[in-house]
């Protein structure tokens, strides 16, 4: 795939929190934006406002705004592009149901050839024999933010009838169905695995975007009861993302805001794209070194408070479903990015 110029967004946030140790703090239910305009950076280095308060482009989403690229070993280059929900071209593929299957969502203003589906499916396929289907919703992704994140509960909702549709054909077996979504990605897989019941294997939201989307509700947005075990990895929380878990398990690289590497990076766009960086690394790694420890805070981390605590790894292709709660970590400012 192409390495297309990806535009971001940021908004500034009003945080309302609650002290609940030194150096912790919990949202109160919710965070809200200080104000109606998001400062888009855009693909040439420049910027432009995005209206919070505008009305959606489109009320209405339909299956054709989304199509599914097929890849496996046999096709890591060249995918199978399925559209709507007629899975016949899978007849030809080497798409078994004895392997796992994998989907990898884009978010805001991306597409099938965004670095996130590249870096992953490039991560999954030299070490995996998967189904891998990288979901393509940049139709309504690349308008502007409201539309898109007016979408995700629809396009989510495609998706899960795309899997209902590969059951059927196929024999689908969704205790072997991960679902990988960035960003509104991220919300697309949790409505997606809403809509089935929540009986996906797992779901990994990697920075799940925040601007309009709130702690309390639930419905619209990434949550615990979406699959079998959600994990989130936070980092560019209070600005795209999530600054508190919202899933089985939650893992703050770097205190979950900022990343290393990423300069003063006011826009937030490095810190956000980091999270899908981290996830391929760890999955590509011979070894996952992404250890991360059990702690209040990332400043009782940070001073070696925590340090007896229990360790999980974050990420990887068989991600940890037997820790629960806030795990942290540090890394490296380039790649490789774990520290081990």
């Amino acid at each position: 795939m192409a390495n297309t110029p990806v535009k971001t967004v940021i908004t500034l946030f009003r945080t309302v929190t609650t002290s609940v140790s030194e150096g912790a703090a919990i949202p109160q239910n919710d965070v809200e934006p200080s104000g109606r305009y998001l400062l888009v950076e855009t693909s040439d280095g420049g910027y432009s406002l995005e209206d919070l308060e505008s009305r959606p482009v489109e009320a209405t989403a339909s299956e054709s705004d989304v199509t599914y690229q097929f890849f496996s070993k046999s096709n890591t280059k060249t995918p199978v592009t399925i559209k709507s929900t007629e899975a016949s071209p899978l007849k030809t593929t080497a798409f078994k149901i004895t392997m796992d299957t994998v989907f990898i969502v884009h978010g805001w203003r991306n597409d099938n050839e965004s670095l996130v589906n590249y870096e992953i499916k490039e991560a999954l396929l030299p070490k995996y024999d998967a189904n891998v289907f990288v979901v393509d919703w940049s139709r309504l992704a690349k308008k502007n933010y409201v539309t898109a994140k007016n979408a995700v509960t629809a396009v989510g909702g495609f998706v899960a009838k795309f899997l209902q549709t590969l059951q059927a054909s196929y024999g689908l077996n969704f205790s072997r169905t991960m679902l990988v979504g960035h960003s509104l990605g991220a919300h697309v897989c949790g409505n997606a695995g809403a809509a089935l019941g929540g009986l996906v294997k797992h779901i990994v939201g990697m920075d799940p975007a925040f601007p309009l989307f709130s702690y309390s509700n639930t419905d619209n947005r990434l949550d615990t009861t979406d699959a079998r075990f959600v994990e989130v990895i936070h980092t560019n929380g209070g600005l795209l993302g999530f600054s508190a878990s919202i899933g089985h398990m939650d893992y703050f690289p770097n205190g979950g805001s900022r990343q290393p590497g990423c300069g003063l990076n006011a826009t937030g766009s490095c810190a956000h794209s980091r999270s899908y960086k981290y996830y391929a690394e760890s999955v590509l790694a011979s070894k996952n070194a992404f250890v991360a420890t059990t702690c209040t805070s990332y400043k009782d981390y940070s001073k070696g408070r925590c340090s007896a605590n229990a360790r999980s790894l974050m990420g990887g292709y068989a991600v940890d479903t037997t820790a629960r709660g806030d795990y942290y970590l540090d890394t490296n400012s380039a790649s490789p990015f774990a520290k081990g």
